[in-house]
């Protein structure tokens, strides 16, 4: 008897050990706080990676966010435009006039008053006082190309995130009028809701 208390004894201790070397934690290698140490589940696990649906890379699955990618591919509202610049003339080398303005347009009076992006690359472009204009796009990096029928233009993403777009043109120009040479700087400052 003596020898099986001994035994049982020792089954105990053994089991109690071998349940106090147990480790809970997260499982899953490819979570966040994955524990190379846990041998048990706990349900703890977390997952990096974008939660904002509106993204390219949302990942319904993480639970810590990381950097979301935005596209421009969606429907779009213009909500604000302004032009700016500044001119310069002069003749023989004189200043005639240096000037810089700021235009802002009224709401109602936005063109376009939309942008469609389709993945597949093609644009819609509409406007308060014209027929739909169709035409192409294509992107690298922040370079946002919009092909129509009579014109390209470049624009630059400046901004773009799940709801907000801001799309901006610069150039420069130069020409010679009557002996008058005139240098222009501008930039066209576009602002989009998504649909």
């Amino acid at each position: 008897m003596k020898k099986l208390k001994n035994t049982l004894f020792l089954l105990s201790a053994f089991s109690f050990a071998f349940v106090s070397c147990s480790k809970d934690g997260c499982t899953d290698p490819s979570a966040y706080n994955y524990n190379a140490e846990a041998d048990k589940d706990d349900g703890s696990c977390t997952y990096e990676g974008c939660t904002d649906p509106a993204a390219v890379n949302y990942n319904p699955n993480a639970t810590i966010s990381s950097e979301c990618i935005y596209d421009q591919i969606g429907s779009w509202t213009s909500t604000y435009q302004e032009v700016s610049g500044d001119m310069t003339a002069s003749i023989g080398g004189f200043p005639v006039f240096d000037t810089s303005f700021t235009q802002i347009t009224h709401p109602d009076s936005l063109e376009p008053s939309g942008l469609d992006f389709i993945a597949d690359g093609s644009l819609y472009v509409y406007s308060n006082t014209e027929p739909t204009d169709t035409g192409s796009w294509s992107r690298t990096n922040d370079d946002l190309t919009l092909n129509m029928d009579d014109t390209t233009l470049v624009f630059n993403i400046d901004t773009i995130d799940g709801t907000f777009m801001r799309i901006k043109l610069e150039g420069s120009e130069s020409e010679v009028d009557s002996g008058m040479n005139i240098d222009y700087n501008y930039e066209i400052k576009m602002e989009f809701n998504r649909n």
